[in-house]
């Protein structure tokens, strides 16, 4: 009985750092989340403000919105890729080359995964805003994991 009082607070102590080192580092992963989500928001406006300017203000992107899209979504990953580096995953500039194609992978990735989702949603029947609102969410939580884990190792 005498060891069991003796070894019972070091337990408690060992059980009470587990638990708060636990909760500090749930509390780091949903700091990131918020960012990276932040960021999500901030370059889904870049996209769309940058292929609105190019097609509503150049004849030629208004006959290729295609190609005008596609130059808006480089500009909001990169835009992404910078802030995701620099402000939601605090990596130094060093390994920036690496980072950045594993960045451009994951995102297309996840474009085509969206579209995947999209189109199998609205095949299904649902309505496409919906179907839009379920394939972001899904991706946006697919993009977090690998950038996280695989891209940023954070």
């Amino acid at each position: 009985m005498m060891r069991i009082r003796k070894v019972a607070p070091a337990i408690a102590m060992l059980l009470t750092a587990i638990i708060e080192r636990l909760i500090e580092s749930r509390r780091r992963v949903a700091a990131q989340f918020i960012k990276f989500a932040a960021v999500g928001a901030f370059n889904t406006v870049l996209d769309f403000g940058v292929y609105l300017w190019l097609t509503r203000s150049f004849p030629f992107w208004g006959a290729h919105i295609v190609s005008a899209a596609s130059v808006s979504f480089v500009l909001a990953v990169a835009s992404s890729f910078i802030l995701n580096n620099l402000w939601t995953f605090r990596q130094d500039v060093g390994g920036w080359r690496k980072r950045s194609a594993k960045f451009f992978l994951v995102a297309v990735g996840g474009l085509l995964w969206n579209a995947a989702i999209l189109h199998l949603f609205t095949t299904l029947g649902l309505h496409d805003i919906p179907a839009k609102l379920i394939a972001t969410g899904l991706v946006l939580m697919w993009n977090f994991t690998l950038q996280k884990t695989w891209t940023f190792r954070a």
